[in-house]
This record gives structure tokens, sequence and C-alpha cells, in this order.
């Protein structure tokens, strides 16, 4: 038996829109004085900040239509919903930055090097470099807060990951790639003001390249793991696990898949061997019971099937190979053991 809802989240669209909005009015003021600063100075680590800050900024109005779109409630071409839009528009997010902010910075980081220009007006490259700094790291600041206030006691990376939020996970390695591109730019100036040589001013370009292009390969590779399909983070699996072997007449939970939709939105399915006392109608009784609970409890499952099945079926069906998403392997082990009784007391 199963159940699809229709699962727009308001309020948790309104928060992750605001986390991209703040990010991107920080990107394009900071884009406008870093591209200022390159044309009065000649500086090309300056005018690789500067796209850098213009490719941020692209990125999350992509973010922000990914986010609207996976709002859309289902249809019957596609009956579990968009959730998935934001996986995928994170995954374009990723290969943008890599493809035109990592290439544009390498290009000029190359040319500056190869033929180098002198940097002109450099105290007002560090007047940028400082505006920009304090714009990222508050815009950053703000923009994290909530995520940084639900995290707990674990990191707020573990914690982005564990509550499988892409979009939140792109701000904050944008944001700290960001910083580090600043850091870098003010380094070479530095390098090259010191030195009187305009090639350092190149070489930290192509050090932004670098710093993007890493920041890209992490970003597109949490965005396929989720594209491909992760389960529901252990604690959450382990609290659906414990409330359904409560019931009195569930006798053994065979095994549960779990696969993330959407960060809100979890498709669940549980193999329960249900009491042999229980008839047909009593075990469907039972299975509304566990929905109407599931679905009250976790509101981010959007999608529950439950199969009522006999450990010995399920270890012949599964035996050892993998499943799709979660196989809680430790129920599995024990379905066998029972299984096994089952099977010597039957040749007894």
């Amino acid at each position: 038996m199963n159940r699809t809802h229709r699962f727009s989240l308001p309020g948790k669209l309104r928060s992750e829109l605001r986390i991209v909005f703040i990010a991107l009015a920080a990107d394009l003021v900071v884009a406008a004085l870093k591209f200022l600063a390159a044309r009065e100075s000649g500086s090309a680590s300056m005018s690789s900040e500067g796209v850098h800050s213009l490719i941020d900024a692209s990125t999350e109005i992509i973010l922000l239509y990914g986010l609207l779109v996976s709002a859309k409630r289902a249809t019957p071409e596609h009956q579990l919903g968009f959730g998935r839009e934001v996986f995928f528009w994170n995954f374009v997010v990723a290969v943008l930055i890599f493809a035109l902010g990592s290439g544009i910075a390498l290009l000029d980081g190359i040319q500056q090097m190869m033929s180098p220009r002198p940097i002109e007006n450099v105290e007002l490259n560090y007047i940028v470099l400082s505006l920009s700094g304090v714009a990222e790291v508050v815009a950053l600041w703000l923009a994290l807060g909530g995520a940084n206030a639900k995290k707990g006691t674990q990191s707020l990376f573990r914690s982005l990951r564990r509550r499988r939020d892409p979009t939140a996970l792109t701000i904050l390695f944008g944001g700290a790639a960001a910083v580090l591109g600043l850091i870098a730019t003010a380094v070479g100036l530095s390098l090259s003001v010191a030195s009187g040589d305009p090639r350092y001013d190149g070489a930290t370009s192509v050090a932004i390249a670098l710093i993007l292009a890493l920041t890209a390969f992490k970003l597109a590779a949490e965005s396929k793991s989720l594209l491909i399909g992760v389960p529901a983070d252990e604690s959450v699996v382990t609290a659906i696990l414990s409330d359904v072997r409560a019931r009195a007449s569930v006798t053994t939970i065979n095994g549960m898949v779990s696969v993330h939709l959407a960060p809100d939105q979890l498709l669940v399915s549980l193999s329960i061997w249900f009491d042999d006392s229980l008839s047909k109608k009593g075990i469907e009784a039972e299975i509304e019971g566990i929905e109407e609970d599931l679905y009250k409890t976790y509101p981010q499952i959007v999608a529950l099937f439950i199969k009522p099945q006999t450990p010995a079926r399920y270890a012949a069906l599964h035996g050892d190979a993998p499943s799709i998403a979660t196989l809680w392997r430790p129920l599995r082990d024990v379905a066998r053991t029972k299984a096994a009784r089952l099977e010597q007391a039957g040749t007894d």
C-alpha cells in the first residue's frame, strides 16, 4: 500500500530562497567593485575575481530557478514530483563554475604571465578587496545563519550533507572559495608590488582558477550522488524503524529502502513480517495505522510503500545483492536467521 502527497514546502522554500537572495545581492555588488578596480589598475587577478563574483551571481540565479521549479506539484508524467530539480540545477551550477569561472581565470592568468601588464592604482585594489571581504563574510554569515543554528553538535558541512541540502552547501562552498580567492588576490598583488613583477598577479589568477576548479568538482560530486539517489540519514532510518518495531503486530522488519527525492522529500519502502494470528483485514488495518503514524511523524515522507513479507521470502529475493538505496543490514541478518530457524524446524 502507498500514498503520495502533494509536497510543496513553502516554509522551507522561503528559507532557501532567502539564502540565495542574500548571496546574489552580495555577489552583484562585489562583482561591480572588482571590475571597477580591475579596469583602473589593470590587475588580471582582480579581473578574475570580478568574473568569479559574476559567475557566482549567475549560478545563484540558476539556483533560484531550481528551487522554484522543484516546488511544482506532481503530475501524471512525474508522479513523484519535481524535487530532484534542485539536485540537477546544483549540478549545472558546478559545471558552470568549472567551465566559465575557472576557465576564464586560467586564461587571464596565463595572459598576464606571458604578457605582463603593470599594475596601477594599487590602493584602490586593496580598498575593493577589503570591502569585498567584508561583504562576502557578512553575506555568508547571514545566509547560513539558519543552517548553523540547526547543525547541533555536528560540523556545518556534515549537517548540510546529512540534510541533503545542496543549495546551502553550494552557497557555503561558493562563499569559502570567494574568501580564499580574495586572500590569494591580496597576496598576489602584494608580491607584484613588492617585487615589481606583475607575473605574480598572473600566477594568482591561475591559483584562483584552481580554487574554482576544486570547488566545482566537489559540488559536482555531491550533486551527482544526490541525483543517483541517496538514502535518508542514519538517524532518520533508525527512528522510523524504531517506531514501526514498537507496534505489537510487527514481528520482524526485514528491510528498509529509502531515497531522497529532494532535501525534504523521502520515498520509503518497508518489508515487514506481521504476527501470524492477524487476518488479511487485520494486516491491512495495521498497514494503514503504520502509514498514518509515519506520515504524521515524518512529514518529509512523500511516498510510502509497505509490503507484508516473510523473512524467508525476503532473504530468498535479496540474498547478498546490494539494494538500490539503503538495506538495513542488521535487520536483514535477523530475517535470515529467523528464516533459517523456520527451515530447520520444518525439516525436523
